[in-house]
């Protein structure tokens, strides 16, 4: 018994929707193949089929936790078997762990044919979120399973909503080359303020509340309008230098709305491609880092389509 499968890299937050929304990127993206042999007892054993080395031990690598507790959880006797091979970099922005989690969930449930929902492969993707990132990112892994965009509640598990993206929406990213703290998701969460002033809490909700009519609608220049945040990347910000220059050039090439992607230290900005040219947009990020002297690379992708087999 064996299974392939691959999950997206996806971008988080879309400004005011901390720990809330995600996209998924059509590239670059994890594959993981799962295979299932008798056994007396529950093993995972992992093997790392591309350049990029992650954790061994099953309880420290995000897909081995992932298949970990399905298995245990559904009564699962087998020895498993994961091959992985990262496609996404790591600590760079892109839910590099939570696509490992999402397409190690939505690959249980392919194998052993258990019948779970898409909140159920959200929820049990968290957990490897768990092992890697110290928190069960929902928004993340939510993207890389279901693909779209999706906004994410928690209450006692979590359940996420789809929306498809506008036809003509463009996604450019771009990533300096900054030296990086170790458990760089920890640190980045180390730095935002405890209390918030009113105000800028309504300012957010009104932001989001535009995100999610601009996806409901179909309307970039409205999505864009809302990629607005006074809390979260006004701390986060002062970790990336050229922040501000980057994000003032790509608007002046015809991006709808930029932010940081995830924690950082990539952004994301979004555009018409039928408007204006995506690689405008993303030399004129580089050039934003270049003005801090920071070194930096970019590509241009879609809104991608969630995990699945191949």
């Amino acid at each position: 018994m064996k299974v392939t499968v691959e999950a997206p890299a996806s971008s988080a937050n879309l400004g005011p929707g901390f720990d809330v929304f995600a996209l998924a990127l059509d590239r670059p993206r994890d594959r993981i193949t799962l295979s299932s042999e008798s056994a007396q007892r529950l093993s995972v054993d992992i093997e790392h089929l591309g350049d990029v080395r992650t954790p061994t031990a099953a309880t420290k690598n995000g897909a081995g936790a992932v298949c970990l507790a399905i298995a245990r959880d559904f009564g699962i006797k087998k020895r498993i078997g994961i091959g992985i091979t990262k496609g996404i970099p790591i600590g760079l922005g892109m839910g590099s762990s939570g696509a490992s989690a999402a397409a190690a969930a939505f690959g249980m449930n392919e194998l052993f044919g258990l019948g779970m929902s898409g909140d159920d492969m959200i929820f049990y993707s968290g957990k490897g979120e768990q092992v890697t990132s110290g928190a069960a990112h929902y928004d993340n892994v939510a993207a890389s399973v279901l693909g779209g965009f999706v906004v994410v509640r928690v209450d006692d598990r979590p359940s996420a909503i789809r929306y498809d993206p506008p036809g003509e929406m463009t996604l450019v990213l771009v990533t300096p080359v900054l030296e990086l703290p170790g458990r760089k998701t920890e640190y980045t969460r180390s730095v935002l303020p405890k209390m918030i002033d009113l105000n800028m809490m309504v300012s957010n909700v009104a932001n989001a509340s535009l995100v999610v009519s601009g996806f409901a609608r179909g309307d970039i220049g409205l999505i864009g309008m809302g990629m607005k945040d006074r809390v979260v990347e006004e701390a986060r910000k002062k970790l990336i230098p050229g922040y501000d220059s980057v994000k003032k050039y790509a608007m002046e090439a015809g991006a709808a709305g930029v932010c940081i992607s995830g924690a950082g230290p990539s952004m994301l900005a979004i555009l018409d491609r039928s408007k204006h040219d995506p690689r405008s947009v993303m030399d004129n990020m580089v050039a934003g880092f270049g003005e801090e002297a920071v070194e930096s690379d970019g590509f241009v992708t879609k809104v991608g389509e969630g995990a699945a087999r191949v």
